[in-house]
């Protein structure tokens, strides 16, 4: 049968139905299910450095300052009197307030380093381009955590800080794992850095320590395959001794007026004897007001976490 005899018959005419509506059913299906699809939610944003530190140590993070940074080419953060710089260049490092001078704190491989950028409030991260990010914490009490996020097994292990510490001062380790910024001179303690620590993504201790070579500080970590990735670093700075302005004396004075035996009590925790106006000695503030001097602070600690205190000297 021809496919015009065909087509005049109810049979042909049926097969062509028939067919016709396949094609036209499987082009509708496709049209419709290309209306009813809905892209798959977009995957989550991968943590970011300063997240996986605050997995490992929350309070850390919880306790950087609430400034926003970088939100120009550099920015320097003041608190209770000290001041702590940072930059989008690594090659810059962290400067912060010792004593009457400057130290600055370099970063591991800040020559290949990425330009910083700022996630969160009172931080920097630098990729170091090499499986490692460096993260600038400035806490509210003062202290500059520089942590290491280590990504894999490849990592270095090695990671260096050059400091540029004020005329007269040398660094030291201690031994109980840290090391001090100490005046040539006098003897005097100015900052120091915490003995260092490394914990792996479970919170099992990565074994690390310092060492000191000239004015540069290395922290070592011994990681490996072993440990679950990525593993966190840390050293922390922390400044001892600080001056605070003739401006800040006469304001000082001013609360001692409505203040009675609380200016003469020590130990008085570090440091909300600088931010609390009227809590030091009365003796040195009134000098330090009539002489028009400053007031030097020294925040003293016999331990990690363990005791404090802060004492004050009137100074020209």
């Amino acid at each position: 049968m021809t496919r015009s005899q065909c087509w005049r018959t109810d049979t042909c005419r049926r097969r062509s139905l028939v067919k016709n509506f396949r094609v036209e059913t499987a082009a509708g299906a496709a049209i419709l299910l290309s209306l009813l699809w809905v892209a798959p939610p977009a995957t989550a944003d991968e943590a970011t450095p300063v997240d996986l530190l605050a997995a490992v140590a929350p309070a850390d993070v919880a306790a950087a300052v609430a400034t926003p940074l970088l939100a120009g080419s550099e920015n320097t953060v003041a608190v209770d009197g000290l001041e702590v710089a940072v930059s989008e260049d690594a090659k810059d490092g962290v400067s912060l307030s010792v004593g009457a001078g400057q130290a600055t704190i370099g970063l591991p491989f800040a020559d290949e380093a990425g330009a910083g950028s700022s996630t969160e409030p009172g931080t920097v991260t630098y990729d170091n381009g090499n499986s490692t990010n460096s993260v600038v914490l400035v806490h509210d009490t003062g202290s500059v955590q520089v942590a290491t996020v280590i990504d894999d097994a490849g990592a270095p292990t090695r990671y260096d800080y050059p400091i540029d510490l004020p005329d007269a001062s040398s660094l030291i380790l201690q031994d109980g794992g840290g090391a001090s910024v100490i005046d040539d001179a006098s003897g005097e303690v100015l900052g120091g850095f915490a003995a260092p620590w490394a914990k792996d993504a479970t919170g099992e201790d990565v074994p690390t320590h310092y060492e000191l070579n000239g004015q540069t500080l290395t922290q070592v970590v011994d990681h490996n395959s072993s440990f679950a990735y990525p593993v966190v670093a840390d050293p922390t700075y922390q400044t001892y001794v600080s001056y605070l302005t003739k401006a800040q004396v006469v304001n000082m004075y001013n609360g001692l007026k409505g203040v009675s035996n609380a200016c003469s009590l020590l130990p008085i925790p570090y440091p909300a004897s600088i931010a609390c106006l009227g809590l030091a000695p009365a003796a040195q503030v009134e000098k330090a007001y009539w002489n028009k001097w400053r007031l030097k602070v020294t925040y003293r600690t016999c331990g990690f976490n363990y005791c404090s205190s802060t004492s004050y000297t009137a100074v020209p």
